[in-house]
Formats: structure tokens, sequence, C-alpha cells
């Protein structure tokens, strides 16, 4: 694997990006509504081709979405890679599913599918 960084948390803001959030910050649209929500909304749906699409405030709210568009139930099992951020975890546990835990490839640090293949 080669050596090489990935940044986790670096952002680009250039002064179109500054100009936004000004305008945010001026007309008092910071969260979860306002003209750029919209706006993103309308051209997401145009880039993938869906008829709507709806935008949440963060990553956890999104998966929390998904496991219930995917009709997750209590008691579903869901597997997730050992070293993963909480969100994930967070979401699985919001819906009453149980989280299983498999060790990851130290190589890719994904899900190790071996042990996969071996319990499941």
């Amino acid at each position: 694997m080669p050596n090489r960084k990935i940044p986790l948390f670096e952002p680009f803001i250039d002064s179109k990006e500054k100009q936004y959030v000004l305008d945010c910050l001026k007309t008092n649209w910071i969260s979860s509504k306002g003209k750029y929500i919209e706006k993103f909304q309308n051209k997401f749906s145009k880039y993938v081709g869906a008829k709507y699409s709806i935008s949440v405030s963060n990553g956890t709210a999104a998966l929390h979405l998904a496991l219930l568009a995917l009709d997750v139930k209590r008691d579903d099992e869901i597997i997730v890679p050992s070293f993963t951020y909480v969100a994930p975890v967070n979401a699985i546990k919001y819906v009453g599913a149980k989280v299983v835990f498999i060790d990851i490839n130290l190589l890719t640090s994904q899900i190790d599918e071996t042990i996969l293949e071996k319990n499941y």
C-alpha cells in the first residue's frame, strides 16, 4: 500500500465560499433552512436524475435516514469495522438494531473479509 496521507479535515475555502457563508450569516440562515439548502437540493436532484432530494444537517442524520429507508428494524444485525467513527454506531442504535464489530485488515483499515467469511 502506498505511503500517502489522506487529510480528514482540511476544508477548501475560496472567496466564493466566504461570500456564501457571509450571506448566510447576514440573512440569519445558517442551519437547515434558507435559499442555499433549496438550491443544493434542486441541483443535486438534477445531477443524480431524481425528482426529489432532501439534505440533512449532518452525517449522523443521513445515516439514520438511510437505515430507516432500508427498513432496518430492531434486532437486525449491522456489521461495522471495529475501526470506525461513532456516528454509524449511533445511527444503528437509533433504529434499535444490533451493532456487530468486525476487526479490520491492517493493510486496508477496512473490515477483514476473512473474519467476516468465517463468522457469517
